[in-house]
């Protein structure tokens, strides 16, 4: 059925039923499967998924269980020592989860199960749609309630977008539904993550209340994300050196697809979630809050300020609640002058994987040191603060 907001929206009703029967006949999608987790779909247990899907009174939830969770946990055992959810504040009821970013698939997947087991609150998934770059890929997506962000696109279009992002998600939201999105467009390769007051603003769009006021009626919950290692690690710091050999270099959709292959596959180590309280009573407190110009006029804080405000409050969640790992705190140390040889070999072994004219080893090392780093001097800093 289409609607105003069939370009993005989540497949829902029949239209999942349609989506897989096409999805699970893709002999791309198949030979996917098999390649980044082992599993095989024959074609006669395709066309009974199907059928089966057909009869189902919640199609998306039996295509969960038959091919979402089981290719999950495979990609889980294979490739992590564990994936963990850690919870400051209830998961029950509607949330705006936002987290920072780290793999381009898994840091939604995984969350979303985990919410799924432990309250039965499964998210609806905000994903670019430079993502979407078979149509085999959308459709496997937006089964599994993943809703487009549209990006590269002119100044008008996006506020358009946006508009329709907002709208689309507020509908949502009165139906009691939970969200995640990342902090910012794409992944903070160099591990620093700072919440963009800009897709605050974007979420907040189709709103009549004052900012604050739509801001808590998200309930935005910030969860914090750690991976022991990043499999992506050597791809984002070969990305660093090409983009600053060549400021106009742009990732291609070949590009996009090693780094969602190399995500799943590569070894992660272990990897922790932290559900941290809902930002409301912070945002709350903000209504009090005034700025002083130059010449010493007192006034209320603008719409731009309360979005900053917010941003900085998202962040300190989330940087107090990482869960580091031994190769942060090994990185830290190496950048403050304290050797580590374990970390040092490691680091070298990503930078033996990079392939690229010129490679500047000793800029690829402090590219990979500080991705691992700055996690540690993020949440450092947020304990000075937070005393």
């Amino acid at each position: 059925m289409q609607t105003e907001y069939s370009q993005i929206a989540a497949y829902e009703g029949t239209e999942i039923a349609d989506a897989a029967k096409r999805v699970l006949t893709d002999p791309e999608l198949l030979s996917w499967l098999k390649r980044t987790a082992g599993i095989r779909i024959p074609r006669f247990v395709a066309s009974m998924i199907s059928g089966l899907l057909r009869l189902s009174p919640n199609p998306r939830l039996t295509i969960d269980k038959l091919l979402v969770m089981p290719f999950l946990k495979k990609i889980e055992t294979q490739s992590t020592g564990g994936v963990t959810l850690y919870k400051e504040a209830p998961t029950e009821g509607s949330h705006f989860y936002i987290t920072n970013h780290r793999d381009i698939i898994l840091d939604a997947a995984f969350l979303s199960i985990l919410l799924w087991k432990d309250s039965r609150n499964r998210p609806y998934l905000g994903v670019g749609n430079n993502l979407f770059g078979k149509p085999w890929i959308e459709d496997l997506m937006r089964i599994c309630r993943c809703f487009a962000v549209i990006r590269n696109s002119s100044p008008r279009e996006l506020m358009q977008n946006a508009a329709t992002l907002s709208a689309y998600i507020a509908s949502l939201r009165e139906k009691g539904e939970s969200f995640w999105l990342a902090q910012r467009q794409g992944r903070a390769k160099d591990g620093n993550d700072i919440t963009q007051p800009s897709v605050l603003k974007m979420l907040i769009l189709a709103s009549k209340c004052d900012p604050i006021d739509a801001l808590q009626q998200l309930n935005l919950t910030p969860v914090s994300i750690t991976y022991e290692y990043d499999p992506c690690d050597y791809l984002k710091a070969r990305e660093m050196q090409l983009k600053r050999d060549n400021p106009a270099y742009k990732k291609s959709a070949r590009e996009d697809m090693l780094n969602m292959q190399t995500g799943l596959k590569g070894q992660k180590g272990s990897v922790s979630f932290v559900v941290t309280p809902c930002i409301n009573s912070e945002l709350e407190a903000l209504r009090g809050k005034t700025t002083t110009t130059e010449d010493g006029t007192t006034t209320p804080l603008s719409k731009n300020d309360i979005l900053r405000e917010a941003a900085a409050i998202i962040d300190r969640h989330i940087h107090l609640s990482y869960r580091l790992a031994w190769t942060n705190m090994a990185a830290l140390d190496i950048l403050e002058g304290r050797p580590n040889q374990q970390m040092e070999e490691y680091v070298q072994s990503r930078i033996d994987l990079i392939h690229i004219p010129n490679r500047d080893d000793a800029f690829l090392r402090d590219c990979l040191l500080n991705m691992y780093a700055n996690p540690a001097r993020n949440q450092r800093t947020a304990q000075l603060l937070n005393r």
